[in-house]
């Protein structure tokens, strides 16, 4: 015992230097061989070190350590103590700081029961704050030790007078931790301030810009009119990052119950990180396989809530989070929070904003709340119409009322956002392709008018056709007027042979106020192959028709275009799906206007001739007239489905009238929201007659 006494003060006396060289010599021995001498002497070190840590502090003028320990120097030394004390009896270790004292349980290989020494400190500086809580206050510190910026969280004295805030706080800092995701800021120490004797985290510093930062300038850009394509996409982008985040979080049996976009923090790098853990849930049925080790859950002192007791931020919650049903809370009530970022992002504002106010006054808390609980969720497109409508059917399916018709996990989340972010790749090409098509189209049909108006202008300059006027007017020298109209018929009936959109092509005269036909060849209506020459009996006469009468007034070569229903088909009633070219012929003696030629087209089959081989990338494409009536609709496969019934566009796509602005200006509709519809102007008579074209890669004209 004596023996065991001298070496016990020869160890105390050492660590103050006042041994010699042959005493060192011995203790090391001491030491070596002997285990209890081993733990004494590390004991012996701790107190050391602390009571030297108060005189150096003393002797700095530092009046709180003056008359003796402190309290929270005396709370450090137990428990640094006791931590030294499992660890030398092989209980395990505990993080410095711990004030629960509660050993982690970490088991040692055999080959590392022989510690040595460790001693781990760090030292903060704070450097600025970045924001206050209730419950505490983050600042932006300096790591001395390893000369690096970290967000040090520490709790507020006000909050510390509160035992629950002291749990509150530890818990926060143990689920942190313990939740190890790139999408979860990662916690590197926990602690208690030597001064104020208050806990305090240090975590990564990801820098002050959050979630709100970038929604904000995202609807900025977007209300100046610029190009957000891309800001949409690395919003979307970090969004299933929070998605991937709270799945693992509820893997490990955690519910955050706070989202929203201020606890999602953006660094330079498009790294997302979601925040603020205090009010997470963690369940106590799940498995423990990968679950939080610990008792962390609701039924803790640490994490317990009262029956009717609302957690969470208003603008964000779900209903039964505003109802206080604590015992309804699950991972669909995340699903809710991250439907509601996501409606952040997609319109600017909060769900629950409209809500919130009345009449330009904010509404009561426990009114907002029985809003929230009893009214229908929000609709996306109530606050902006202009949001692509699957991307909104997402938002509202994460954000149902009732908890079993939402997603069922944040992973049916991301993945529904990620699949319509694939989509809307492919879908914008596959609009880009189809509103290229629907170029080509109108500009094929515009090249088809201007052939209609070439052959028009070309078939009256034939000699046949100086010939008649001549045989008519009775001159010396000229054929017959049978042998000149057979010479003209041969001519006519190639050109219809050759356009077999062509119906109908005639040469006739005009004498003041009326008109007769002197040859007429036609398409058989029963069969478009046979090309028929009408008799002379047969040919039609009568009073000029307002398109004949616009032809006559026009000078040489100067073409006339107009639908049929201004001027029908001679014996026919007006019937729209016909357009004309007529041109003036003049007596090349007496220079005065002799008749007019004039070639019919069918508008159906000029369009249908056009499309062919064109019609890829649509699902409907619809022709309408100038009053935006339905002249064709023809399906994906090139087969006609409708055709003349007179139905308005505004019947079948109650958003038409959106569309209807722009083919009036510019002539060219672009849909930028869902690129489902594109619509496009063709001026067949510029100024006075257009056609619209239609142009649906959904199944229904729905915008």
């Amino acid at each position: 015992m004596q023996n065991d006494k001298t070496t016990s003060e020869l160890i105390s006396r050492s660590f103050s230097g006042a041994v010699t060289a042959e005493q060192k010599q011995q203790i090391e021995e001491e030491i070596a061989a002997n285990e209890q001498s081993r733990n004494f002497a590390a004991l012996s070190r701790l107190i050391h070190d602390s009571l030297s840590d108060i005189g150096e502090r003393t002797r700095d003028g530092d009046e709180s350590v003056a008359a003796g320990l402190s309290q929270a120097a005396r709370s450090r030394l137990k428990s640094s103590i006791r931590q030294e004390s499992a660890r030398l009896n092989n209980l395990g270790a505990t993080m410095v700081g711990d004030t629960t004292n509660k050993p982690a349980m970490m088991s040692r290989p055999a080959a590392l029961e022989e510690p040595e020494d460790r001693t781990l400190a760090s030292r903060f500086v704070l450097t600025r704050k970045i924001g206050k809580g209730g419950l505490g206050t983050v600042w932006l510190a300096k790591d001395e030790k390893l000369q690096r910026s970290v967000a040090l969280k520490e709790m507020n004295p006000e909050a510390a007078e509160f035992p629950r805030a002291w749990e509150r706080f530890q818990r926060e800092a143990e689920i942190t931790g313990q939740l190890e995701h790139p999408n979860v800021v990662p916690l590197y120490q926990f602690g208690m301030d030597r001064n104020t004797g208050q806990p305090f985290y240090a975590m990564r510093f990801v820098g002050k810009k959050t979630l709100v930062d970038a929604i904000e300038a995202y609807h900025d850009r977007k209300e100046a009119g610029e190009d957000v394509t891309m800001d949409l996409h690395h919003l979307l982008t970090a969004f299933i990052g929070v998605c991937q985040a709270i799945a693992y979080a509820h893997s490990r049996g955690v519910i955050h119950r706070d989202l929203k976009p201020e606890n999602v923090a953006l660094d330079n790098f498009g790294q997302v990180i979601v925040l603020d853990w205090g009010l997470a849930k963690v369940t106590d049925d799940f498995e423990s396989d990968g679950a939080l080790s610990g008792v962390l859950s609701d039924h803790s002192s640490a994490g317990k809530t009262m029956a009717g007791e609302v957690i969470g931020t208003p603008l964000y919650m779900a209903p039964e989070q505003a109802a206080g049903r604590l015992d309804d809370i699950d991972p669909r009530t995340d699903v809710y929070g991250l439907g509601a970022i996501l409606f952040a992002m997609l319109t600017g504002a909060a769900p629950h904003q409209n809500s919130s106010m009345d009449n330009g006054s904010s509404v009561p808390i426990p009114d907002l709340l029985k809003n929230i609980a009893e009214q229908p969720t929000p609709m996306v497109r109530e606050y902006r119409s202009d949001i692509p409508a699957d991307l909104a059917h997402i938002c509202e399916k994460a954000m149902q009322f009732k908890a079993h018709s939402r997603y069922q996990s944040a992973l049916d989340v991301a993945e529904a956002v990620q699949q319509w972010m694939a989509g809307r790749s492919e879908r914008r090409q596959k609009y880009a392709n189809s509103r290229s098509e629907g170029r080509e189209l109108r500009a094929a049909m515009l090249s088809a008018i201007r052939d209609l108006e070439r052959n028009a202008r070309f078939m009256s300059s034939l000699p046949p056709i100086q010939g008649i006027v001549n045989a008519v007017s009775d001159r010396d020298g000229g054929d017959d007027i049978s042998v000149w109209r057979e010479r003209l018929a041969v001519i006519y009936k190639g050109l219809l042979k050759t356009n077999s959109d062509f119906s109908a092509v005639s040469y006739a005269s005009a004498d003041g106020t009326s008109y007769k036909e002197l040859i007429r060849l036609e398409r058989q209506a029963s069969d478009s192959s046979n090309v028929r020459s009408i008799p002379a009996s047969r040919l039609a006469s009568g009073d000029l028709t307002f398109c004949m009468q616009k032809a006559l007034e026009g000078n040489p070569d100067e073409v006339y275009v107009a639908l049929s229903s201004e001027c029908p088909p001679p014996g026919e009633a007006r019937k729209v799906g016909r357009i004309t070219a007529a041109v003036p012929v003049f007596d090349e003696v007496t220079e005065e206007v002799f008749g007019f030629v004039m070639i019919e087209a069918c508008l159906e089959q000029l369009i249908e001739a056009q499309i062919r081989g064109r019609f890829r990338s649509i699902n409907q494409l619809y022709v309408l007239d100038n009053d935006c009536r339905i002249l064709m609709q023809i399906d994906n496969t090139g087969t006609r489905v409708r055709q003349n019934d007179g139905v308005a566009m505004s019947d079948l796509s109650p958003c038409w009238s959106k569309v209807v602005p722009h083919l009036k200006g510019s002539g060219e509709f672009i849909d930028e929201q869902d690129h489902a519809f594109y619509a496009t102007r063709v001026d067949l008579v510029p100024g006075r007659y257009s056609l619209a074209l239609a142009m649906c890669l959904a199944e229904k004209p729905q915008h």
